[in-house]
């Protein structure tokens, strides 16, 4: 985990041009403040993923700016970071996405003026990221379970109602039971139904998943639930809703959470697949921890907090 502070001036602004935006007066205060201190930006539109992700690679080699934005959802800053990833270009973030479980893991505040602060002058922390069949990803992977929701949901819907969106998908795919595939950690074997690998601590921003991980800690942490009941299910998702999954002693039984370096998902049982919450197709899946590391833009006090969790107990099983 490696740290630096300089004062940022050039900044070139990364969005997806085909998609809204969903907190415009966001976008529109942070360029204000960066603008009325004489910070220069300039627009970088890009209508894919891989565009985005060339755009950037593009923008790292030329040494044009100091730092790059990525203006949107976690899908953005993945496409954002992949191509900063090996280089020493910062990436900062403007959560203006429907997702931005990014923003809310470093503890982001939808503030102009403290966006703006963050992609000025604080810390750039060194964050690794992991490879799903070879292509980059920075915060979490599910199969199974939250796959099939993230499958059935519509993107209109979110954009209208927001996580009142997965309602509806959450019930639906209860009531059809759940579907067991092969999970395979570091050579360790389980059929599970629903299993996530996460750099984040804390899932879909909200609810506390792996204390032991978290963005600058370079560890990538797998939660296999081995559920093959209806009520084994509900009995996970309750126990994800109150962190008790996070914790030990209150972990449900068939439920393993434990450090992983490689994965292979759904080499025999084919699974859906969701990476930051979005449809990644389906199975197999091979997963490895050891990606390229991006030099990622956040708030100060999260590097203190990073340094807090270093002192903590271990909440993961040997």
């Amino acid at each position: 985990m490696g740290f630096a502070t300089p004062m940022r001036r050039r900044f070139a602004l990364v969005f997806n041009a085909t998609a809204g935006v969903a907190l415009p007066r966001l976008l529109d205060g942070v360029l204000g403040a960066l603008r009325a201190r004489n910070a220069d930006v300039f627009q970088v539109p890009a209508r894919s993923a891989e565009e985005a992700a060339d755009r950037v690679r593009e923008l790292a080699q030329r040494h044009v700016c100091d730092a790059v934005i990525a203006a949107g959802g976690d899908g953005t800053f993945r496409a954002v970071a992949t191509g900063a990833a090996g280089t020493q270009l910062p990436v900062g973030v403007i959560p203006i996405g429907t997702g931005n479980v990014l923003a809310n893991e470093i503890g982001l505040r939808r503030r102009a003026g403290e966006v703006a602060d963050v992609l000025l002058a604080d810390t750039a922390v060194d964050v690794r990221g992991g490879l799903v069949n070879g292509a980059p990803f920075f915060l979490m992977l599910g199969a199974g379970f939250d796959a099939r929701v993230v499958a059935k949901l519509s993107y209109r819907t979110k954009r209208a109602f927001g996580r009142g969106a997965y309602v509806y998908p959450v019930l639906k795919t209860l009531a059809e039971g759940p579907r067991r595939f092969d999970v395979e950690l570091d050579g360790r074997r389980f059929e599970a139904s629903w299993t996530i690998l996460s750099f984040a601590s804390r899932y879909a921003s909200v609810f506390e998943l792996a204390p032991d991980a978290g963005l600058g800690r370079d560890r990538l942490m797998a939660v296999v639930m081995e559920a093959g009941t209806r009520l084994e299910t509900a009995a996970n998702l309750i126990s994800l809703a109150f962190g008790w999954i996070a914790r030990p002693e209150t972990r449900p039984k068939g439920v393993h959470v434990l450090p992983v370096n490689t994965a292979r998902i759904g080499y025999f049982t084919t699974t859906p697949v969701e990476i930051d919450g979005d449809d990644a197709g389906g199975s197999p899946v091979e997963v490895n921890a050891a990606g390229k590391p991006v030099r990622l833009l956040v708030p100060n006090r999260y590097v203190a907090d990073l340094t807090k969790r270093h002192a903590n107990r271990l909440a993961y099983e040997s």
